[in-house]
């Protein structure tokens, strides 16, 4: 054999053997990327419903909607139950096949459309089987949905409300730069609604009413309703254009960090807690928390996260936090955003991440929307001491008013008391 026929060999040799040790590498020296789901938290907005209110001159007022205003549309309870049920389908072999009280949380916030939605998605999720047939001609089960009263409600009905700070900010959102550079494309519509709705230059200005007046529109199409001359597919389309710059503006456009630490974050705070609770007690029979709540709630979430695609979500949009733990004992996150039921969920990925997010980086990436003292941040402590100064001020007026009355009353004993030839001096 020739030196060149050697060499040859030799180079073959080495190539396949490196080969053959760089491929046991990859087998045997790579860490597993075997994981497991743990917990699952979910926050959805309620379905179709009737508006929440309308223009002043519409003439589809609360009287032209059977159950009145905001009330859940029998289309409404469908698109929960489909909900529901793709929520069975998506976690099968994660959720036990009947209805535990100690696998799932429900919490919705205290309005009918949003009890009612989680009831109708609940009744998708967890049709009862074996024992919990209660009723043969009822395929459903009752399953608690908790709420506390709205005057309460800290966490899922957004803008959160007693925050003179955050109030400050909407003011200035107003007159911002920024704010007039997104609406001043459409200053000339706005003139022309403004006559067609009926509000007053003052109430015009206040971009809730375009979201009202294109909400109210919305649902009359959908439900039938003869809509004015006036409302085009155009028009239609630039008011839904104006709401999203609306809602946006609610929580981001003019000091987005400082917003989301008084409205979105604290929502953030409570759903890390939850899922950091689930990877600290991993033999916790809770694996799901869900949330009814509305589309402010859910804009507020994704805008604080730095996720949103700026459009308001619709009816029954799903955003979902999956935990996972790998092999190696470390735990994930995984976001993914349903807003489409013809459609798998995207997923999403939180700005400075991976889209399967280590805990404790998502942890950091989020401690800056976190606030500690919502209260103190907001100045509602400023106000609650000056009506605690107010009350010490007029107990102390009291106490002086009644000693100078029981002084009076005193004297008054004495003099009555003298004998009659007693002169005073």
């Amino acid at each position: 054999m020739s030196t060149a026929k050697l060499n040859v060999s030799h180079s073959r040799w080495f190539l396949s053997g490196s080969f053959f040790l760089t491929l046991c590498f990859l087998v045997l020296g790579q860490p597993s990327t075997d994981k497991k789901l743990k917990f699952v938290l979910m926050v959805f907005r309620h379905g179709d419903r009737s508006p929440t209110r309308t223009y002043p001159k519409d003439k589809y007022q609360e009287d032209s909607w059977p159950d009145g205003f905001g009330q859940l549309s029998e289309l409404g309870m469908k698109q929960q139950y489909e909900l529901g049920a793709y929520l069975r389908k998506r976690y099968s072999t994660f959720l036990n096949d009947t209805y535990s009280r100690q696998e799932v949380f429900v919490r919705s916030t205290d309005m009918d459309r949003t009890l009612m939605s989680a009831q109708a998605n609940l009744a998708g999720l967890y049709p009862p089987v074996g024992r919990q047939i209660w009723n043969k001609n009822i395929a459903w089960q009752p399953i608690p949905v908790h709420t506390v009263p709205l005057s309460e409600e800290k966490l899922l009905s957004v803008p959160l409300k007693n925050c003179p700070r955050y109030n400050n900010l909407q003011k200035e959102t107003y007159t911002s730069n920024e704010f007039h550079n997104l609406i001043d494309p459409y200053k000339d519509l706005l003139n022309r609604l403004q006559n067609n709705t009926g509000y007053s230059p003052k109430e015009w200005s206040d971009g809730h009413k375009w979201w009202i007046t294109h909400d109210a529109l919305f649902c009359e199409r959908i439900h039938n309703y003869t809509l004015p001359d006036w409302a085009t597919k155009e028009v239609m389309d630039k008011l839904y254009q104006l709401s999203d710059i609306a809602m946006s503006s609610l929580y981001g456009v003019y000091k987005h960090q400082e917003k989301s630490r008084l409205q979105g974050g604290v929502l953030v705070g409570s759903i890390l807690k939850n899922i950091t609770d689930a990877a600290k007690n991993p033999f916790r029979n809770r694996k799901l928390i869900m949330y009814s709540a509305h589309d402010s709630t859910l804009a507020a979430l994704q805008m604080a996260l730095n996720v949103s695609n700026g459009k308001i979500p619709p009816y029954t949009a799903c955003h979902i936090f999956e935990l996972y733990k790998a092999d190696d004992g470390k735990y994930t996150i995984e976001m993914y955003y349903r807003n489409d039921s013809s459609a798998d969920p995207y997923l999403l990925t939180l700005p400075g991440c991976s889209s399967s997010c280590p805990l404790a980086n998502f942890t950091d990436l989020t401690s800056s929307i976190i606030v500690e003292n919502w209260e103190k941040e907001c100045g509602a402590e400023v106000d609650g001491e000056k009506r605690s100064g107010a009350v010490v001020g007029l107990i102390v007026a009291v106490v002086i008013l009644s000693i100078a009355v029981f002084g009076l009353l005193s004297l008054y004993c004495c003099f009555k008391k003298s004998p009659l030839n007693y002169e005073t001096v």
